[in-house]
């Protein structure tokens, strides 16, 4: 038995989620839709229902609430500023369009889609900038500093639209920024990946501490997976790792690291509220209380969003399973201050599962005869399509002739017996079971239901996910085997192996290959003769 949370289904979107927003006392939530549609929600007795929608150029990439104002952040024009019934107040162009958004006491920071920064007021006005900031990858806010981390992995912290602070890159060849966040201090928090300088050599995995308001370096630790997430705790902060760890790093004891949660897949979101530590990672919710019980929650797609309010009270979130010929996944809503229950495993998606509802139909619907087309046809033709005799009535004649049941016309012997005619008998039961065997078998009717021609779409099977021990090179082979994928009419014709660059690996239906310690996804695609195609994937995490 596993501890949950209940789950509604707050909203059905009609396209993949693009962003999802809630306001911090949860009167407000607005989330955007694939095709480049915002859609608002507002508090109406206690319920969040959908007021309005507006229609970006584009794909919006993100969108932040701020008073009764919600900013979109799109592919095309760039950032547009709505009232709460959705029109527009005013926007701002960025050429290369928008990338991510951040949110700053007095303006807002947008990086565009060539890695640019450009700072606007929340009133649509442009902020100079002392220069122009390029070949940018991730950002943060921290109290009134805007944190950048470029691409050669020099970090800079702005304020007031100037460079008050800059990290040198560590590494004779360079490294990676995994992660910004910052502490309860407000020191903020850098995940790096040191480029190892010899094929074959384990990168160098670290996590730093720095104090940007006096410009000085707090700590270093070296960690055994990558950085993803880091969010303030009551103690310290809180890591996300790439490996599906949670630890909350204590401040006050030498930076000792607690763990928290164990969720097997890389965390995609940290949240805390409320005295709850949310963690989202592959298709589930994980959270711990402040007593530290555990719970869980599943969604019908990977939850890389995950809002709540203030105290918790409400929270949604959503995500895709990346299949795009799949149903759209529903936005989840659960309450932290609800009641934890006590389910089975097989329970955690219900609140998802589909219904399927069936029309219920009258005695007189089911029965009636409808005569209405029988004038478009001759007697004969007509003769020709009676249905068979159905079979209560062919079961009643049957039962009639084993009984004995056949009336007047058959008289008694002297002991009492009945005088049966065999022959008569006989026919009575060769006209029972003749009109028994002409009635159309369901499998028969199923096969001639089926439209002649019809090309039915393979299914991929890529197997079942994959959790192993690296051996001491910290690499271990696996087998990616989709042999069990089938095709009713036998024409799968091509096989494709897909790891999550894009690169195919594999042309066939099984393949061996040799991967390092840390979270894999692999897909697998085939298609038939027909072009009908079908895709499955499976994750692969070695520890």
């Amino acid at each position: 038995m596993l501890s949950t949370h209940s789950v509604h289904i707050a909203f059905k979107p009609e396209a993949k989620v693009s962003a999802l927003g809630l306001s911090m006392n949860g009167d407000v939530a607005f989330w955007a839709e694939g095709d480049g549609k915002l859609f608002i929600a507002r508090d109406s007795d206690g319920q969040l229902t959908p007021s309005t929608s507006w229609q970006a150029p584009a794909l919006i990439r993100k969108a932040i609430i701020r008073g009764a104002q919600i900013f979109v952040l799109d592919d095309e024009v760039g950032l547009s500023c709505l009232n709460l019934e959705g029109e527009v107040l005013w926007q701002y162009e960025i050429g290369a369009g928008g990338f991510s958004l951040q949110q700053l006491p007095s303006h807002m920071a947008v990086i565009d889609g060539l890695g640019r920064l450009h700072s606007v007021g929340y009133d649509g006005m442009e902020v100079p900038l002392s220069r122009q900031y390029e070949d940018i990858l991730k950002t943060a806010v921290i109290g009134d500093f805007l944190i950048l981390a470029h691409e050669n992995g020099e970090v800079q912290a702005l304020k007031n639209g100037r460079t008050v602070w800059s990290r040198p890159v560590r590494g004779e060849t360079g490294e990676s920024i995994t992660c910004l966040g910052s502490d309860s201090n407000q020191r903020l928090i850098i995940g790096r990946e040191g480029y190892a300088l010899v094929a074959g050599d384990e990168e160098v995995l670290e996590v730093e501490v720095w104090d940007i308001e006096r410009q000085e370096f707090i700590h270093r630790m070296d960690v055994k997976s990558r950085l993803l997430q880091a969010i303030p705790s009551e103690k310290g902060f809180f890591c996300g790792f790439d490996d599906g760890q949670v630890f909350e790093v204590m401040a006050e004891q030498s930076y000792a690291l607690e763990p928290r949660i164990s969720c097997g897949y890389p965390i995609q979101k940290l949240l805390y509220r409320n005295g709850n530590i949310l963690a989202a990672a592959w298709f589930y919710i994980f959270g711990v209380q402040e007593d530290g019980r555990e719970w869980k929650l599943e969604h019908q797609g990977m939850p890389h969003f995950l809002e709540a309010n203030r105290d918790g009270s409400l929270c949604l979130f959503a995500g895709e399973d990346q299949n795009d010929w799949t149903d759209v996944e529903p936005i989840g809503l659960f309450s932290l201050t609800d009641t934890l229950v006590e389910v089975d495993s097989s329970e955690l998606n219900l609140w998802f599962e589909k219904v399927e509802e069936s029309v219920i139909l009258t005695a007189e619907e089911l029965y009636r005869k409808d005569d209405e087309m029988d004038n478009f046809f001759s007697k004969e033709e007509l003769d020709s399509m009676q249905e068979p005799q159905p079979a209560g009535v062919a079961i009643d004649v049957l039962h009639t002739a084993l009984e004995g049941d056949f009336g007047d016309s058959h008289q008694t012997t002297e002991d009492g017996s009945l005088d049966i005619d065999t022959d008569e008998l006989l026919a009575e039961l060769d006209d029972a079971i003749t009109k028994m065997a002409l009635l159309p078998s369901e499998d028969l009717m199923n096969e001639l239901n089926i439209e002649v021609g019809e090309v039915i779409v393979p299914r991929a099977v890529a197997g079942e996910d994959q959790r192993l021990q690296a051996s001491e090179d910290g690499s271990t082979i696996i087998t990616l085997d989709g042999s069990d994928s089938y095709d009713p009419q036998e024409r799968i014709q091509t096989w494709s192996w897909i790891e999550e660059s894009g690169k195919e690996i594999s042309s066939g239906p099984k393949v061996r290959v040799r991967i390092p310690r840390g979270s894999h996804r692999f897909e697998l695609r085939i298609c038939d003769r027909e072009g009908q195609w079908s895709s499955d994937s499976l994750h692969v995490l070695i520890e």
